[in-house]
């Protein structure tokens, strides 16, 4: 079974994933509440998938990012990043080559489709 690793500080948004995601593919979703969470839990897990929340106290999304590419482990697990304001978003995140942006808030459909293409894109990378 795939995993996914959700890092969500919003309770309400991070059950509406999970609920989501494990109602409509076959996953099982861990959720951490911030970013400074997020290396442990990859390290402890091994997700398929990451979702990070642009904007968290402390390490945001981005942060979270720059740690995990510049630790040399889990280099190839794809993110999909949530945030408020998708358009600016991508145009900020062009330049690291980051193209998974979602808007939050989202539809239940849409972010089971998302997550299921990515995974299937890392599946078929492996």
């Amino acid at each position: 079974m795939k995993r996914v690793l959700v890092a969500e500080d919003d309770p309400d948004t991070a059950a509406a994933i999970k609920v989501t995601l494990e109602d409509c593919l076959q996953v099982t979703v861990d959720h951490v509440t911030n970013g400074a969470l997020v290396l442990d839990q990859i390290t402890a897990t091994h997700p398929d998938l990451l979702i990070l929340d642009v904007s968290m106290p402390g390490l945001n999304g981005i942060d979270v990012f720059d740690l995990i590419r510049g630790s040399g482990q889990s280099v190839d697990v794809p993110v999909l990043f949530l945030t408020a304001t998708p358009d600016r978003a991508e145009q900020a995140f062009a330049r690291f080559g980051i193209s998974d942006v979602m808007a939050k808030p989202f539809e239940a459909d849409a972010l089971a489709r998302r997550v299921a293409d990515l995974l299937a894109r890392a599946a078929r990378v492996a």
